[in-house]
Parts: C-alpha cells; structure tokens; sequence
C-alpha cells in the first residue's frame, strides 16, 4: 500500500491522473450546478420583486382618490336699498368681494340661489322694493366677477317678471356669464337635460324644486308647471302630492346615474323661523336621502336653520342644510313682517364649505366648516359689503347701520351657537 502511494514518479503519474480528471468533474459540476441555481434564485427575486411592483401599482390606482370643494350659501336678493347705493355710484363688483377672495375664488364650485329675476335693459323693469325683485345686468356681472358658478332659479320671485322674467333670467345667466342655472326652463326638453359640472374628475349634478310663487298660478299653471321646478302644485301651492314626489324621484334618479355627486338646491319651509318645518322639509329630507342626493342646500326662511344628517335603510347619507338664510340682502325694517330678532337675522347669513373625496364612487365628506357672513352697510346706507365673520373687526361693527338695533358680534356669535350644531361649527 505504502509503495502503491509513493512509488517511484512514473508510476505515480500513470496511477494518480485518472483520480484527479474525476476530482475535476465533480467539482465542475458542483460549480455549474451552484451558479444555476444562484442565477435561478436572482431570476425568482426579481421576477418576485417585479411582481411586487406590480401588485403595488394596481393598489395604488385603486387608491386614488378625486377631491372636490364646494362652497354653499343661501338667497341673493338684490333689494332697494342695495340699487340705490348702485345708483349713487357705489361699485357692484366690491358687494362680494371679501366673501369671494376667501372663499368663492379658491372652491372648486360656488352655489346658491337666485331670488330674483334679471332685467333685459328694455320691458322688464328693475326693482327691488315692494317683495317684487327684477335686478340691473351689471350687479349680475359682480356675480360672475366674484366666481359664483352655480345659482337655483325656482323660487316665489322666480315670475316677478311673468314668463319673460323667467326666460330672460335663463338667457342672461347662458350667454352673458360663466354661472348655470337650474330650476326654470324655456322648454321641456330643456328641462329634460341635465345639469352637470366637471371638476377634477368628479361630475356634480344639480337639480333645484321650490314651494311656489308669489302669484299663485296667475303665471305658472299647472299646464305649464313645467316651466320650473316645483314640489308642490299651481295655483294654491298647499299640497305636496304623490304625483309632485313620483316626478321628483323620476328627475332625481335620471340625474343620479350621471354623475357622482348630487346637489339639490331646495326652496322651502317657512318665512322668518329658526325651525325647519315637518310638511316639507322634514318629509322631502327624507325623500331626497331615499334617492341618494348627497347634499341639500336650503333656502327661503331669510335666517339661518340647523344643518342634520339623513342615512336611509341602506345606510346612504344626506347632509341637509335646512336653511343658509339670505346671502345678499338690504332691508332694514322688514315692514313689520318679523320681530326686531328676525330683523336682524335677516342681515346673517350662513355659509357651507364641503371638503368632499370620491374614491370607488363613495361619496365622503371629509371636512365641514361654516362662517358667519354679515351683509354690511354703513350709516349712510351705503358700502354695501358681505363679511366673513372672523374679518367683521370693530370698525365694521360699530359703522354697521343696524348696529344700535343689536346687531353685534356677540349677537351673531350666540345666534350661530344656538342655531347651529356643533359638529358643523
């Protein structure tokens, strides 16, 4: 044995070359085989890695989310005391203003109603005393300047001017601004189309009923009812039927499956009370929540109402404005109609801004807030200005022309905080 391994150098040639070439193969084949498998490994990692990704962009754009902000306010009047600082050379552009640079010119959609009609420079004659509103063209003009896009025109002004001022008031706000109208019509196919705005990806629609008119059917018969929306029937206005309710749902339902967000705009309740009404607002709360409007903005009382949520059997939630009172307004005495609280709610009015988010077509509200806005006018009666209430500073207040009747900030503050749920302050 001992000779075999170390026995003279030919003989350990011929004996131990064989060996080595099989120690060679091994070892070659245990290389190739451990960098298969290294290459393997790499190739499984990133194929793991890449699917990863994958899988990671798929939730992301799952996740994505549009945004949208709204801003709500209640009842723009233009009344006599306002036309006659306008005449007196007062600018129509500066009413607005303060209101419009902190909020109307930094949402994405500004909303109210209309409650009056728009002159056409010729038969339709301005006003703005006796409860009769028909409006000069370039205070319309500070609206638009000011960014408000968006303005119901049903209400009991809407035929202060008879069925001209309805289609003037149409055409006006169609050719000559950047505002849409909704709730009066020339046609009924014009009716028949939707209102719907996109923004940022979000389609809101609008659609917009009010209690009646002031003329009880002398203009709007029930043959031509369609003109605007109504919830109740010409010319007694005293009964919501289940005929008025089948054809809001019909309209409701038509507009829901266009768009992503519903607004109704809503002209109801009582003049000169603090409290939302059971007959229609409680009662068309609860319809409009049944039909999966989103947002209700109220308006007609001329002071401002609670705000409630609406969730229906299915668990759909419906945030209701019952009243954002006036916007713009100038009326210092009311002629007896209201007690001196109501005078002087008359001149606040309530203002919403809605963050809201659209994700897998759920609609969530993701921040509420509302101010105070002070329809200002010195004691000259003039300088016409709406004011959020965190820039109503001491001067405004003491120049306000209402100011020894009470109307303060600590009357504005305790009104708010009583009117007002605290979720929404």
């Amino acid at each position: 044995m001992i000779k075999y391994i170390y026995g003279d150098n030919m003989a350990k040639r011929k004996r131990i070359k064989p060996i080595w070439k099989f120690i060679f193969v091994i070892l070659l084949v245990g290389i190739t085989l451990i960098y298969g498998y290294i290459v393997d490994y790499n190739k499984n990692s990133n194929k793991d890695d890449n699917d990863s990704n994958i899988f990671e962009k798929i939730s992301k754009k799952k996740e994505v989310k549009k945004k949208i902000n709204l801003t709500l306010v209640g009842d723009i009047m233009f009344e006599g005391l306002y036309l006659d600082s306008i005449n007196q050379g007062d600018d129509p552009n500066t009413y607005l203003s303060m209101v419009g640079d902190k909020y109307f010119k930094k949402d994405d959609i500004t909303i109210g109603n209309l409650e009056t009609t728009i002159t056409d420079n010729n038969n339709l004659k301005v006003n703005g005393y006796g409860y009769e509103f028909c409006t000069p063209q370039n205070i319309i003009q500070g609206l638009n300047n000011n960014s408000i896009d968006v303005l119901g025109t049903t209400n009991n002004h809407s035929t202060d001017r008879g069925i001209d001022g309805i289609n003037n008031t149409i055409d006006y706000l169609k050719n000559n601004t950047n505002i849409m109208s909704v709730g009066s019509y020339k046609s009924k196919e014009d009716r028949a189309n939707f209102r719907i705005k996109e923004i940022n990806g979000v389609k809101v629609g609008f659609i917009a009923y009010a209690l009646g008119m002031n003329d009880f059917g002398k203009y709007i018969t029930n043959e031509e009812s369609w003109r605007l929306g109504l919830y109740r029937n010409p010319p007694s206005y005293n009964v919501i039927s289940e005929e008025n309710k089948e054809l809001m749902r019909k309209e409701i339902r038509a507009l829901r499956k266009e768009c992503d967000v519903l607004v109704a705009i809503m002209h109801w309740g009582q003049e000169f009370h603090f409290e939302e009404r059971e007959v229609d607002q409680h009662a068309l709360s609860k319809l409009l929540n049944e039909e999966k409007v989103d947002v209700v903005l109220g308006s007609h009382s001329h002071c401002m109402q609670p705000i409630e949520w609406y969730t229906s059997d299915d668990g759909y939630k419906t945030l209701v404005f019952y009243s954002l009172g006036n916007f713009t307004s100038a009326d210092d005495n009311l002629d007896g109609r209201a007690g001196p609280d109501y005078v002087k709610a008359y001149q606040i009015a309530l203002l919403a801004n809605l963050d809201i988010e659209l994700n897998d077509n759920k609609v969530t509200f993701n921040k509420i807030t509302t101010e105070p806005i002070i329809n200002y006018f010195n004691k000259d009666k003039r300088d016409f200005r709406m004011i959020p209430l965190s820039m109503y500073n001491d001067t405004y207040e003491t120049n306000h022309y209402m100011y020894n009747t009470g109307l303060n900030k600590t009357y504005i503050n305790n009104l708010y905080t009583r009117i007002i749920p605290e979720e929404f302050r």
